[in-house]
């Protein structure tokens, strides 16, 4: 049985929080650095969570730090990288198993918060007071092959293009790894100011998970950040475009077999959480089901379209919709993904789609307590949506969402960009 978020501040810009959840046999620990998502700084900041997991002082290298881990009942030091619109989050994160099940009395809650403060507030400097040059070059190579990556999969190049083309003056189009370029770029001095910037200045956000004892981890983290002197920054949500700005269509040509259709679209900016939900129901009776509108008709029935998908993004106000399309199909198929939407803003769906499209969303938000790591994610986004939502109390609004609210929610969607990935075959050939 898990119980509601419980956070509180620990020191200056620095929060505690935990959630209990007795199901788990282990514990998950994480420290999360939210920094404001800036092109000159991503790259550095991101590669920082990867460095500090090869090794601390205590612990200067691989190694000796796994030889840690096992003795710890073979704990798991994880890092990632992510972002939430305009913030950027670097995470060191430690699973193992709870004080309950650890032989002869073991602490392990207690160990497990030292050793991960140690890995994120003290390095394995070397003798420059710098990260080592081999623990850099390494992490630099992941780095730019992780960025790499998204060019291989050609679905997440294009919509990542495509979110690039809609927010390319803003924070939101900056990528959460930052630019190859500048990844390939990084040096153990700027890697090291990187890590500086990230103590000093980013917001922390400790995040326990599990049925362990949490005021044990709070307590190592309250005396180690304490000795620190912070300036952390102060966070203003940005605000959301209320309408959609110039139109913009763009053409790239790639090696690809199939053609990767996106439709940016601008939903307004909404001015409640029944707003929100009404738009997450439309986007999913739209395109994320497998009776969508786009599924059952531009892809069931005429056959425009390899696949078809839509999400909302809550944080920036934008729903994307994603499709593998042949060259010749492209002006047809986003016509009809067009002409679905406002089929949906006329009100032409049934009171069965609607029912049948909530109980899936329920359904999914049943599954967020199912592990460890999906439990502190959900709680993460709440904490930076400034709210304590429990997966059970966001799965009863979502009930209430109605009809007129949906139909309501289609019809503020405004297309605003469009980007096609197509072949060596120009767009719109026979």
């Amino acid at each position: 049985m898990s119980t509601p978020l419980c956070r509180e501040r620990i020191g200056d810009g620095v929060y505690f929080s935990s959630v209990g959840e007795d199901k788990f046999k282990s514990d998950r620990i994480t420290v999360c650095f939210v920094a404001p998502l800036k092109r000159e700084d991503a790259a550095e900041n991101a590669i920082v969570p990867f460095i500090l997991r090869k090794g601390c002082r205590a612990f200067p290298d691989f190694t000796l730090l796994n030889k840690k881990l096992a003795r710890l009942y073979g704990a798991i030091l994880d890092a990632d990288v992510t972002k939430y619109g305009d913030r950027q989050m670097m995470h060191v994160s430690i699973q193992a198993l709870d004080d309950r099940y650890a032989i002869g009395g073991d602490e392990m809650v207690r160990e497990c918060a030292e050793l991960l403060a140690s890995v994120v507030l003290e390095p394995n400097f070397d003798a420059d007071g710098l990260f080592p040059e081999k623990d850099l070059e390494l992490e630099r190579q992941y780095l730019v092959d992780t960025i790499d990556s998204d060019l291989n999969d050609k679905r997440i190049y294009a919509i990542k293009r495509c979110t690039g083309i809609m927010f390319r003056d803003e924070p939101f189009g900056v990528r959460r790894y930052g630019n190859r370029d500048e990844a390939g770029r990084i040096t153990r001095q700027a890697a090291t100011r990187a890590w500086e910037r990230l103590v000093r200045t980013a917001r922390v956000e400790i995040i326990f998970t599990g049925a362990g004892n949490a005021e044990a981890a709070k307590r190592v983290f309250a005396e180690k950040f304490s000795a620190l002197e912070r300036e952390p920054v102060e966070f203003v949500k940005p605000a959301i475009k209320a309408k959609a700005g110039a139109f913009v269509s763009e053409d790239e040509k790639m090696d690809v077999a199939q053609g990767k259709l996106v439709m940016g679209y601008r939903c307004g900016a909404p001015e409640s959480r029944e707003d929100i939900n009404a738009m997450r129901v439309m986007s999913a009776m739209f395109g994320a089901t497998p009776f969508s509108k786009l599924f059952n008709n531009v892809r069931e029935k005429m056959s425009l379209c390899y696949y078809c998908i839509s999400r909302y993004d809550r944080p920036t106000g934008v729903m994307i919709v994603d499709s593998g399309v042949e060259t010749a199909n492209r002006q047809a198929a986003q016509d009809e993904i067009q002409n679905q939407l406002s089929l949906m803003a006329a009100g032409d769906f049934t009171d069965e789609e609607l029912a049948n499209t909530i109980l899936i969303m329920k359904n999914g938000l049943q599954t967020v307590g199912d592990m460890l790591d999906t439990i502190e994610g959900w709680y993460l986004t709440r904490i930076l949506e400034d709210d304590s939502l429990t997966p059970e109390e966001d799965a009863a609004d979502i009930e209430k969402v109605t009809a007129q609210q949906v139909r309501l929610a289609a019809a503020k969607a405004e297309l605003e960009t469009v980007y096609f990935l197509h072949g060596e075959e120009a767009a719109g050939d026979d």
